[in-house]
């Protein structure tokens, strides 16, 4: 899996394979989780050590030097909405899954794009939160994906999805951080949110060990002195560009998440269906691979209509344009091909310290180590 991408073939092949035959792509997940009451610990928040990771791929030469195979990771973590109305989006994001990666992939160039899409509802739910680990191709993303239960009940009233925001926040380990650049979250929904965590609903999610591992990845925190929604946001804006996406027009719920995001960070989503043209014009607005100008013509290029393409033009104006190649070590990230002396080094060796010496060439029978 070292070298491997997207693509559509594999994505087909995977759908095939994992998504319920009849009903929701989730039937089967849904079917088990409610009989055993737990969740498959690839979408589990307590699952393979809490802490989710995004790392570069790399693949070990002959000559012992580590050489980048895809090119710098871009971790996404999206989180959407499954409660009342907004209980079919799982299946939505499944079919929109090959134009997501496309249309992201289309504005950053020389990016290793890595996915962690997972879902939340509300406290009162068998599960508030589904989140899986950041992949980079097809087969295990689908699975994932095909691997969740939503709610598919309750009303839209204020929910949850603050949870996740927490694990976004103190809960990520990625390369992309260690260099100074940051990471993309999206929280999808039509809802406001509540105020404030609760430590029983913390330790219930994400495991006896929440704070600890809170701790293990370089975070403070006290149980008896929680955060807001609000500092979570505040902190998670330190290692990512965040973002809220409002469906629908309710005012309530753009004054909350307005006074928690900031006017700026708040982008309108006419659907759940267009959340790759949504996200793909933030991130190459942000990446500065898209300029203001050309966002119309992007859009009408990946099937917006008119109506929807202007509203989210308008919508998108006001965001930190070109925020991430504004960072110092924005042309300093490492691209495919680079070598690094250690797999755990945080930049390539500087070509300049290789001399004149020549490159290895693989010859027939040279065993490779890939790592991620």
């Amino acid at each position: 899996m070292g070298k491997e991408t997207f693509s559509r073939t594999t994505y087909s092949k995977s759908y095939a394979k994992f998504a319920s035959k009849d009903g929701p792509a989730t039937s089967k997940a849904e079917q088990t989780a409610h009989k055993t009451g737990k969740l498959n610990p690839l979408v589990d928040p307590q699952g393979f050590g809490v802490i989710r990771r995004s790392l570069l791929r790399l693949e070990q030469l002959p000559n012992k030097l580590w050489e980048v195979t895809v090119g710098s990771p871009l971790p996404i973590e999206t989180r959407v909405d499954t409660t009342g109305s907004m209980g079919h989006n799982v299946d939505i994001a499944l079919r929109v899954l090959p134009n997501a990666f496309e249309q992201i992939s289309e504005v950053t160039p020389g990016y290793d794009q890595q996915v962690a899409t997972g879902i939340f509802g509300d406290v009162q739910d068998r599960f508030v939160l589904c989140r899986p680990q950041f992949e980079m191709v097809a087969e295990k993303i689908v699975e994932q994906l095909t691997l969740m239960v939503p709610e598919r009940a309750g009303g839209d009233a204020d929910e949850d999805p603050h949870y996740g925001l927490f694990g976004a926040a103190y809960l990520v380990a990625a390369y992309i951080n260690r260099i100074g650049l940051k990471r993309y979250d999206f929280t999808a929904s039509d809802a406001s949110a509540r105020d404030r965590l609760d430590e029983s609903q913390l330790i219930r999610i994400f495991g006896p060990d929440v704070f600890a591992k809170v701790a293990e990845n370089g975070h403070q925190m006290r149980a008896d002195d929680l955060p807001t929604t609000a500092d979570v946001v505040q902190d998670l804006l330190k290692r990512a560009h965040a973002f809220f996406l409002q469906v629908g027009d309710n005012s309530e719920t753009t004054r909350f998440w307005t006074r928690i995001y900031g006017r700026e960070r708040v982008v309108i989503l006419p659907s759940t269906e267009l959340m790759p043209q949504v996200q793909a014009t933030i991130i190459g607005l942000t990446e500065g691979t898209l300029d203001l100008k050309d966002v119309p013509a992007f859009l009408k290029k990946h099937n917006v209509q008119l109506g929807d393409a202007e509203k989210i033009a308008r919508s998108v104006a006001n965001i930190p344009i070109g925020a991430q190649a504004a960072l110092p070590n924005f042309s300093k990230r490492p691209k495919k091909g680079d070598l690094f002396r250690e797999k755990t080094d945080l930049w390539p060796v500087d070509p300049q310290e290789l001399g004149k010496a020549k490159p290895h060439k693989a010859k027939p029978g040279d065993k490779k180590t890939e790592w991620l």
